[in-house]
């Protein structure tokens, strides 16, 4: 398979590292996320969520802070 390039923007590229899973590349994080039928809209966060998506979204935040904190040695806050 070819390749191309895209410029994207730095919150964009900090939002897919967020995403990325451990020894899973950029381009398997957009594919992954792409096969959940997501609109670019609600990737980047311009629509309204509803009740349910909003707490689905918190849990994984939570799960992200608490990686970070994992990796950098520090206790869950």
């Amino acid at each position: 398979m070819g390749e191309i390039k895209i410029s994207i923007a730095e919150e964009v590229y900090k939002a897919l590292l967020l995403e990325k899973k451990e020894k899973e590349s950029l381009n398997d994080v957009i594919l992954r996320l792409s096969a959940k039928n997501l609109c670019i809209e609600e990737v980047v966060g311009t629509q309204i969520l509803s009740r349910g998506d909003w707490n689905e979204v918190k849990q994984e935040l939570k799960k992200a802070s608490n990686l970070t904190l994992k990796k950098l040695g520090k206790e869950r806050v």
